[in-house]
């Protein structure tokens, strides 16, 4: 039995023959990916997206046939294992298949246990090479396509054996961790190595909803529940029957839907808005927040028995500054990702570039990262990255250097926890930055938020934590 994900093309122009190898493989494994063509031209356009594992192609078919496929394949250096099936099979066919990089060739009619055999070959030499990489401490990926962690640092090592961990059970899941350090891509590396990977995979950032929608957003509702419900509508805990819920920005729900949250999680059942009826649900929750929960708890702004109840395996993402031996390591993967669209003739970055990055407080993490690097691209004359001359302009341009919090000694006493104590700096930062920008911005929310990179109703529901809405001019 083949238990991974995998995105498979059929290319051929029997349609009967690609129809019933199409609901073979769909039977036997409902989490592949299965697109079909019927020629090598349509292939290579759809192979150009990189979006393939696995490529199985008969040899005669028009405008292209299999063997011009795999001589493209095999220039073009695609990153694809190809399988060859063929009803006019002959040696010398298959010598010259597998010159040109043909992984195995089948003759029709073939059965399904022959090749599920080559597929599981194909995948399990896919699994040594990725251990390979991963053994040589370049970079370590989990998840699919964009969902990708790259790190090397010890650290980073631990959320990797975490995700493995968390990923065999069914625990529900907190993932803490300043903004832009990756919670979202940990969450989906969980959804996809455990047993759930292929069912529904559902996010909902509850800071984007407004307050009067979350309610209907998280269980749906009946039509006629409400004014305006004009339709019936499935929540998104219903949606994720089966899968994950990924509740991200979790700290930013209003107490008053806490409880019921908490009871949704603990009982597994939901009654839509308007309705009497309970409906019996079977989803994992991974919740994530850049909120200081502790010191929320501590203030009544967050309901510790929901806290318990989330955390049962947390995760917590460490920040960018505190493991800067990544830099080189996140810089090549987004040239590699980035740099055929933005700039090929790119390469890399100089050893002064590097210095630059490697000595900057990265305050947006590895999305800042992300953005600098794309930005580089597209204005690098040569083929290297020379420096960075906008590093950190737009946090320069936010306010006057003088205005800016500055990190200095907490006035605290050194006689509490470890995570109780950060979370009581990271409060009192948070609160010096909120009352900066509104003072900067003369009370007017919307620009401080914009300015931030908050949503309003995220920077609005901080300041007023912080009590700092009365401060508006």
């Amino acid at each position: 039995m083949i238990e991974d994900t995998k995105r498979i093309l059929l290319v051929d122009d029997e349609e009967v023959f690609v129809e019933q190898l199409r609901e073979a493989l769909t039977h036997a494994h409902p989490d592949f990916e299965i697109d079909t063509v019927s020629d090598g031209i349509q292939a290579l356009e759809k192979l150009g997206g990189g979006e393939f594992d696995i490529v199985i192609t008969d040899m005669r078919m028009p405008r292209m046939d299999g063997l011009g496929l795999l001589k493209e394949i095999h220039s073009r250096q695609l990153s694809v294992y190809v399988v060859v099936v063929t009803a006019f099979g002959n040696v010398s066919l298959a010598v010259e298949a597998m010159r040109y990089g043909a992984y195995d060739f089948l003759e029709k009619p073939f059965n399904m246990d022959t090749l599920e055999i080559a597929l599981a070959k194909i995948i399990r030499q896919q699994e040594i090479l990725k251990e390979n990489i991963e053994l040589k401490g370049q970079i370590r990926q989990y998840g699919e396509g964009l969902d990708q962690i790259v790190g090397a640092h010890p650290r980073m090592q631990r959320i990797y054996e975490q995700i493995i961990t968390a990923a065999d059970t069914d625990l529900t899941v907190l993932i803490l961790g300043e903004t832009g350090t990756g919670k979202e891509l940990v969450a989906r590396s969980i959804h996809h190595r455990s047993t759930r990977r292929g069912r529904p995979f559902v996010t909902i950032n509850c800071a984007a909803v407004p307050e009067n929608l979350l309610e209907s957003e998280f269980f749906g509702h009946e039509k006629g529940a409400f004014t305006g419900a004009l339709t019936q509508r499935i929540g998104k805990f219903e949606k994720a029957n089966t899968g994950t819920l990924f509740l991200d920005e979790i700290g930013d729900i209003p107490l008053t839907l806490q409880a019921k949250i908490l009871r949704v999680v603990q009982d597994g059942k939901i009654t839509r808005l308007g309705s009497n009826r309970e409906i019996d649900l079977d989803f994992r929750v991974v919740c994530a927040t850049n909120r200081p929960i502790q010191a929320m708890i501590r203030e009544k702004l967050f309901r510790e028995d929901l806290f318990y109840r989330i955390s049962v395996f947390p995760i917590t993402i460490p920040p960018l500054r505190e493991r800067t031996e990544d830099i080189p390591l996140l810089v090549n993967h987004f040239i590699l990702k980035y740099g055929k669209r933005l700039n090929p003739k790119v390469k890399g970055v100089s050893p002064a570039g590097m210095d630059q990055l490697m000595h900057y407080p990265w305050p947006g993490n590895i999305r800042e990262l992300e953005n600098i690097v794309q930005r580089s691209l597209v204005s690098a004359p040569g083929d290297t990255i020379e420096g960075f001359p906008f590093l950190g302009a737009a946090l320069q341009n936010s306010a006057p250097a003088e205005a800016l919090p500055r990190a200095a000694e907490p006035d605290l006493s050194y006689d509490a926890p470890y995570h109780e104590l950060k979370d009581r700096i990271l409060d009192q930062f948070e609160k010096k930055y909120l009352k900066t920008l509104l003072e900067k911005h003369h009370g007017v929310i919307a620009e401080a938020a914009r300015e931030s990179g908050l949503n309003y109703k995220t920077f609005y529901l901080k300041a007023e934590h912080h009590n700092l809405l009365h401060k508006r001019r």
